[in-house]
């Protein structure tokens, strides 16, 4: 009988330590994957080159086209956009997506019919 139970503990041991080196190896190669992601963002950088320009500030309302008295509601960094939520008024709500690298607007999508 106790053979039989250092038996199965023995083989258990082996399953779970098999396991974790199939975990670790998943994780290398999702990290590697997430890697290669983020070096090959669409943008080809040569060596030597003068990073591409910030803007001084990030734009105001008017400069992206919206009436004077809009305001942010909500804003979301994702990556090289900035998504902002904005109160327009007699407009109701608009999503305004911007470009961080240069400072320009992506998307104005307005929610007037949205509850």
């Amino acid at each position: 009988m106790i053979t039989y139970l250092k038996i199965i503990v023995i083989v258990l041991g082996v399953m779970i330590a098999a396991g974790l080196v199939i975990i670790g190896i998943k994780l290398v190669e999702k990290g590697g994957e997430l890697a290669e992601l983020s070096e090959d963002d669409g943008e080809t950088v040569e060596a030597g080159a003068a990073p591409e320009a910030v803007p001084a500030a990030l734009p105001t309302p008017g400069d992206l086209g919206l009436p004077a008295g809009s305001e942010v509601q909500r804003m979301t960094a994702a990556g090289h956009r900035l998504i902002l939520v904005v109160a327009v008024p007699d407009a109701g709500e608009r999503i305004v997506i911007v470009d961080l690298r240069n400072g320009g607007m992506v998307a104005d999508i307005g929610l007037e019919g949205a509850p």
